[in-house]
């Protein structure tokens, strides 16, 4: 296997477009206020609402102390609510409000502002590439992660 220097390597590459898509999207959403991880919570809500602080962390892969202080800003602004878990009286169920859901229409505009811009100069068929490479890449990876995980709980302790 072929070795890349590290600015040319393919994990530093998607990470530095992650990081530019992400600075892009907060420059054209700034006037609303909110970051790129608050807009992340917000959309991920809104596929699952009602989770608990903990399962949102698990989705957005950040640590719970961090979604709590995200989770506060959110609350303090009316963009979520938290009720109690009528299933666990200690955890509280995190849920978008109106005012969050009236917005998801201009994220999505927003990101397809964003992604119009980074995919200038593709064309259709280079796009599609692109996008089932990434959704390939992904499916292998957690393919992977998935055996790695059966065969160490398989393993004797």
């Amino acid at each position: 296997m072929a070795t890349a220097n590290t600015l040319n390597s393919f994990g530093y590459l998607l990470q530095e477009a992650k990081r530019l898509l992400s600075r892009r999207f907060e420059e054209k959403a700034s006037h609303y206020g909110l970051t790129s991880s608050q807009w992340r919570a917000i959309a991920q809500l809104s596929r699952t609402d009602g989770l608990t602080q903990v399962a949102l962390a698990n989705y957005l892969e950040i640590e719970p102390m961090t979604v709590c202080r995200l989770v506060d800003r959110l609350e303090a602004r009316g963009f979520i609510q938290r009720i109690p878990d009528p299933a666990d009286r200690r955890a509280k169920l995190v849920w978008l409000t109106e005012k969050s859901r009236s917005m998801m229409d201009i994220v999505r505009e927003i990101a397809v502002e964003v992604y119009s811009e980074a995919f200038d100069g593709f064309t259709d068929a280079e796009r599609q590439a692109l996008v089932e490479g990434l959704q390939r890449i992904s499916a292998n990876l957690d393919e992977k992660a998935l055996k790695d995980k059966a065969f160490s709980e398989q393993e004797p302790a």
